[in-house]
């Protein structure tokens, strides 16, 4: 999920004020799962200042709270994947009540259906990468001084396969490619399908030196076995071309045109005889 998706943002500051005037404790606040870190995107404080806004921590959310009881209501999308929970934090042992768990259910329920609307804007109907609106956001927020390298990747002959055995069946391969380049990347990664036959991938602390030769290799080496489509076997190559941020660059435009201009540059290596 992106971090700075404002409507899941408005949402849940809407909760926590509703909350707030409802349960009397110390601490509210609502976490979401990034990866292996639990980002607070809203908070709600009666005595000390306990959790605050863009804290983060990881399984123990004592690292929060300390030692206070705490009571957690997790929320979840259709798949069952939890992205997050609400939590309830005082200094007295918590035992919400019957009314209580309802509201408190009914909230989670709110922010589970946020998430959902917001990730189907974000994401490509068939094949379930990330799509171009992702982008921008994403590099936003990852436009530190951690070098940021982005991976474009062309599909050859993918109009030749299509016209073979038809659009049903390219689909069916777009979404085998998709799912064998996810097994192929850190969980701080992203994969974007930026179009037809194009895929991106944005990759954090990749360093141009020693990190960019072994992930080409490795996404290179993922297109050698043929895919199984339907019970028929189809092999399919790519183009693969690499940019690395390391500083130099201001845009996330300039950076996928570079790395799609050294896509082209092998491509046509590819070509002559």
């Amino acid at each position: 999920m992106p971090s700075k998706i404002r409507s899941l943002d408005d949402a849940a500051g809407h909760v926590i004020q509703l909350l707030a005037r409802f349960l009397h404790v110390d601490t509210l606040f609502i976490a979401i799962q990034e990866g292996s870190i639990n980002r607070i995107v809203h908070a709600h404080n009666r005595k000390d200042a306990l959790a605050q806004r863009g804290m983060t921590f990881r399984s123990d959310v004592s690292e929060v709270i300390g030692q206070r009881s705490h009571f957690a209501v997790p929320f979840e999308t259709g798949d069952c994947l939890v992205h997050g929970a609400i939590y309830l934090a005082d200094r007295d042992p918590l035992s919400p009540g019957e009314d209580e768990l309802l509201v408190l259910n009914s909230m989670a329920s709110l922010l589970s259906y946020t998430i959902e609307l917001e990730c189907a804007t974000v994401t490509d109907s068939l094949t379930g990468l990330y799509n171009r609106r992702f982008l921008d956001e994403w590099f936003e927020r990852n436009s530190d001084d951690a070098p940021l390298g982005v991976m474009f990747i062309d599909l050859n002959e993918f109009k030749q396969i299509n016209d073979t055995y038809g659009h049903d069946f390219g689909d069916l391969l777009l979404i085998e490619i998709a799912n064998r380049l996810k097994q192929q990347i850190r969980q701080s990664d992203r994969i974007v399908r930026y179009g037809g036959d194009e895929i991106i991938i944005c990759f954090q602390h990749l360093s141009e030196d020693s990190g960019v030769r072994a992930v080409h290799d490795k996404i290179n080496a993922s297109f050698l076995d043929p895919f199984l489509i339907n019970g028929q076997r189809v092999s399919i190559t790519a183009s693969i071309g690499v940019s690395s941020n390391q500083g130099r660059y201001a845009s996330l435009k300039q950076l996928i045109m570079d790395a799609d201009q050294a896509m082209y540059q092998m491509k046509q290596t590819r070509k002559k005889p």
